[in-house]
């Protein structure tokens, strides 16, 4: 049998370019969030950085992936288990790009992205991939030691940094072409809370006002368990568990008015620092309470479905609470 041979110049260096835009996509998607937050880019530099990030990864990806098949050869000391690895390595790898062409073809071709689950393709693809590189990883321990090794690991280390930075953009994408373009979400869309302490306040963004029946629309459409929560409970007890919620949270509170019962609230995210405003309404309601609260986003047309996600975590938040309050009492 013939004896292993090393891989070439040309295919070293290819490997080191896909390491390269592994990793310069990884710093783009990293250095974007702290850019923003400081006032580096605005929301169209964001879009700008995803761009050229997701283009990165999505070389880095593919790339490697086909690199990594033309990498390692047959060498006589190759024992079966290496064998068994080097084989379920290309069927990993034929299997992502079956499922990739498949999401592809789901956003290009009219009709079928109706009978297809985008979001779920390419999280099948981006369990594919890492499912492939740790494969890689392994096979690569089991080859001898200077036959291929070097340029086959670089490979895959470019290939799993494209993978974890594609997903921020493409998780991004995807949301925005499928979920509601409204920035402002209510439990109640007739009548919602009004804001009055940070309409007034310095860079209250929004200004408070709600955008109309087409919001109201588009979110009943996309989010149909955005809705008031009923709690039996006196609206004292309710207003006070509400305040420690939005506290435990990380909400900066702007006001809180238990006679009104009316709490008022900035949410930050972590990393790019976005700001929206938060409303939370308490209303009595025979022997116990009506909590409505809205969530708005002080940039973007879209909030990418981060309003929605923000008004049920803290309802659950607060349900958790009560459950917990009593325990507590029994």
């Amino acid at each position: 049998m013939p004896k292993r041979r090393p891989p070439s110049l040309a295919k070293v260096r290819l490997a080191r370019v896909v390491f390269g835009f592994g990793w310069l996509a990884a710093m783009a998607v990293v250095l974007t969030g702290p850019a923003y937050r400081y006032g580096f880019i605005d929301v169209i530099g964001i879009q700008t950085a995803f761009g050229l990030a997701a283009s990165a990864a999505l070389a880095a990806i593919i790339g490697g992936l086909a690199l990594s098949l033309l990498l390692p050869a047959r060498d006589q000391r190759d024992t079966l288990f290496a064998t068994f690895l080097s084989w379920l390595y290309r069927l990993a790898v034929l299997g992502v790009f079956g499922v990739t062409l498949a999401f592809l073809a789901s956003r290009v071709v009219p009709g079928l992205g109706a009978r297809t689950d985008p979001e779920r393709l390419l999280s099948i693809a981006g369990v594919g991939v890492m499912v492939a590189v740790l494969i890689g990883f392994i096979w690569a321990a089991a080859q001898p030691a200077g036959m291929a090794r070097p340029g086959l690991l670089s490979t895959l280390l470019g290939v799993t940094m494209g993978v974890t930075a594609a997903y921020v953009p493409i998780s991004w994408r995807i949301a925005a072409d499928t979920l509601p373009r409204i920035n402002d979400v209510s439990t109640d869309t007739t009548h919602p809370p009004d804001f009055t302490a940070l309409r007034v306040q310095p860079g209250g963004g929004n200004g408070g006002s709600y955008p109309g029946e087409a919001t109201a629309a588009a979110q009943h459409a996309g989010y149909p368990d955005i809705r008031p929560l009923h709690l039996k409970e006196a609206p004292a007890e309710v207003f006070a568990r509400i305040e420690r919620v939005a506290r435990e949270l990380g909400w900066q509170i702007a006001a809180s008015e238990p006679a009104q019962g009316r709490l008022e609230a900035v949410a930050t995210s972590i990393w790019f620092g976005f700001q929206d405003d938060v409303v939370v309404r308490l209303t009595t309601v025979g022997d116990g309470c009506r909590v409505d609260i809205r969530s708005k986003s002080r940039a973007g047309i879209s909030d990418l479905g981060a309003n929605a996600a923000r008004i049920r975590l803290f309802f659950a938040r607060l349900q958790k609470d009560r459950d917990k309050d009593r325990h507590k009492a029994g």
